[in-house]
């Protein structure tokens, strides 16, 4: 995968302990004709999962990257994620059913930081 990932990071807390880092995903489809197919296919169970992870914290939000609101074809997805490491994001990315259903090719995990609007931290 091309990803921007850094050496990983020791955990210095338990994993009870809120994460100290977020970080933006940036995840490109794989751009064969049966992508979107497949995309479908997988798309319930990808949904649970990802709503599983946002009730324990780490997912901040997500959602699909279109290639335009006219046709709102999904390409891609994007997601703010609370990690002690890139490593640690990149694995619970590897876990999820688009990685399995061959639905998402590559993403960059770039160091973020919530500034303004609801998830941001005073």
């Amino acid at each position: 995968m091309n990803s921007l990932i850094r050496p990983l990071q020791k955990r210095a807390f338990s994993s009870s302990v809120p994460a100290s880092h977020q970080f933006l995903v940036l995840i490109r489809d794989f751009k064969d004709s049966e992508a979107l197919n497949r995309r479908l296919l997988v798309r319930d169970l990808h949904l649970k999962e990802a709503n599983k992870v946002v009730e324990s914290g780490e997912l901040l939000c997500g959602g699909a990257v279109l290639d335009s609101h006219k046709d709102g074809n999904m390409i891609g997805s994007c997601m703010i994620w609370e990690a002690d490491s890139e490593e640690e994001v990149r694995q619970k990315l590897q876990k999820d059913p688009y990685v399995e259903g061959k639905v998402w090719e590559d993403w960059d995990i770039l160091p973020f930081k919530i500034a303004v609007g609801k998830l941001a931290k005073n």
